[in-house]
């Protein structure tokens, strides 16, 4: 029983130190991981600033910084396993001791921390080109930001055992939906409240994506923003709410599904067939 707790860290670390290796191992994809939200978030930003609207500039460099770890989530979190699949890995791991949820929260933590310097860059980029005003309150920004992060990639994790089943149509459904999700949770503008420039229903659609109440809930704590409270936890305890709520359902349909998918491969041997 004392060997568990062992084995799931030593697991955990293993795939935390790979994920981060690999990101920073290959020169190309260090500079699409920072090229595409660094240039999505200048664009935006002197789109808001042409048109006079100055308040909105750090909307696009904070949507900058965000839309760095969406790609991260998608394209690293949901796609490794189906990945792992075609490479033969992924019936490495349902054959050995290690605990399945320990290979994804390393996953998960080495993407967070290989993502973090390309979106610490956007930032600074951000700040120095365009110095848009804020108003943080720091306390919120710390406490948002962590739960959107740990939603964002809870919902990796259930993705990656969804896309086990649907195989090689993974990547188009990458594709399908990352401009989308983009566009309603408010990585380029508002997407919900009274900015917003959608209708109520779809407002409530898109509050079902972690990112949009993520990315709403660090507007109130970064910027003063006119005809909304102060910024202060009274201002957002409905956002941490929702994003632990989200975080905590995703963890446990993520586990479950794994745990589903597990049993039926070791059963039958159908989850570790490599399509090609």
């Amino acid at each position: 029983m004392k060997l568990q707790p062992s084995i799931w860290l030593r697991t955990a670390y293993a795939r935390m130190w790979v994920r981060t290796k690999s990101i920073y191992g290959e020169p190309l994809w260090v500079v699409v991981t920072i090229g595409f939200p660094l240039f999505t978030s200048l664009a935006m930003a002197l789109l808001y600033r042409s048109t006079g609207l100055n308040s909105a500039v750090g909307f696009a460099v904070l949507g900058g910084v965000m839309i760095s770890f969406w790609g991260n989530v998608l394209w690293s979190m949901a796609s490794q396993f189906q990945w792992d699949k075609q490479q033969g890995l992924f019936e490495i791991y349902i054959s050995s001791p290690a605990p399945i949820t320990a290979i994804l929260v390393g996953m998960s933590l080495g993407g967070i921390i290989g993502t973090a310097p390309s979106a610490a860059l956007v930032a600074f980029a951000g700040w120095v080109f365009f110095a848009p005003p804020i108003n943080p309150f720091w306390p919120g920004v710390i406490v948002v930001f962590g739960l959107t992060l740990a939603a964002l990639y809870a919902l990796g994790m259930t993705l990656a055992s969804l896309y086990l089943v649907y195989g090689r149509e993974a990547e188009a459904l990458n594709e399908a939906i990352h401009e989308p999700v983009s566009l309603l949770s408010g990585v380029y503008f508002p997407s919900i409240g009274g900015f917003s420039p959608f209708p109520f229903a779809l407002q409530v659609v898109a509050s079902l994506i972690p990112l949009t109440i993520g990315m709403d809930a660090l507007r109130r704590t970064l910027f003063a923003l006119p005809g909304l409270p102060p910024a202060g936890f009274d201002a957002i305890y409905l956002h941490v709410i929702a994003l632990s709520v989200m975080a905590g359902s995703l963890l446990v349909l993520a586990q479950k599904a794994l745990k589903a998918l597990e049993e039926r491969g070791r059963r039958t041997g159908t989850i570790a067939v490599r399509q090609r």
